[in-house]
């Protein structure tokens, strides 16, 4: 039996969330461009801020809790920093973003910051400067927090056969880093070796939604999988055996 412990009106519809990696926080952006921070215990508003009028496609919380990074549909990717308080002045931003944001993830040290767009590029910025990094060997040496893009070398054999550049549109890694979990435009949910490095890589599908898969996370202990549907507005848990 599930319970609804507590709730809180946001005034605006949402559309991505992320918690801090204290868990004391939960950050959630709007679709009129607005965030919101949150305390968990409480669900009382640590701050809020609107530097954007367009929907936040993506957040996220820097690895020691410092950072904040919001990626909207204005083709930009914002930073604030949490120790100045709940001003949440902007400090930094991503120049050259070539179009929407898709997914974030922040390195583990939080100084980078790997950007998926809608232009299906990914690019690589310095946090919070927000100065574009292009050296590979740089690129290659940094270790994610977390891994959520459907873009880059490793990440290639999630893509299947004569797949047009929208049919993936979430992935997740275990925290464990072994396996990536991915969504697609056919209401897939399908599992993989990680990193996946040769084109059409074997995986196991699984099947239940109705449509798209909209987003997908491993939970914090990697023994469950959260994936939500578009047209049949579902909210799915799989067990991982």
């Amino acid at each position: 039996m599930q319970k609804l412990l507590n709730k809180v009106s946001l005034g605006h519809a949402a559309r991505c969330a992320a918690y801090s990696p204290d868990g004391e926080m939960v950050a959630i952006g709007m679709k009129n461009g607005e965030f919101v921070i949150l305390l968990v215990n409480s669900l009382k508003v640590w701050g809020k801020k609107r530097d954007r009028k367009s929907a936040i496609q993506d957040i996220r919380i820097s690895p020691d809790n410092r950072f904040l990074a919001v990626g909207s549909s204005e083709h930009a990717v914002d930073f604030y920093d949490l120790t100045q308080g709940t001003n949440l002045n902007r400090i930094g931003y991503c120049k050259d973003i070539p179009s929407f944001v898709i997914q974030m993830d922040f390195s583990a040290d939080g100084k980078y910051i790997q950007v998926s767009t809608g232009a299906y590029k990914r690019q690589v910025h310095e946090v919070p400067l927000g100065k574009q990094v292009t050296e590979a060997m740089v690129i290659e040496k940094i270790t994610w927090a977390s891994w959520t893009s459907v873009l880059g070398d490793e990440v290639i054999g999630i893509w299947p056969r004569n797949a047009d550049k929208a049919d993936v549109n979430c992935a997740c890694v275990t925290h464990a880093g072994l396996n990536i979990v991915t969504g697609d435009d056919f209401g897939l949910v399908k599992l993989f070796d990680f990193p996946c490095t040769e084109k059409f890589a074997k995986h196991k599908r699984y099947f239940g939604h109705s449509a798209h898969v909209t987003n997908i996370r491993f939970s914090y202990d990697d023994k469950y999988v959260v994936s939500t549907g578009g047209d049949d507005c579902s909210v799915f848990v799989w067990r991982c055996l």
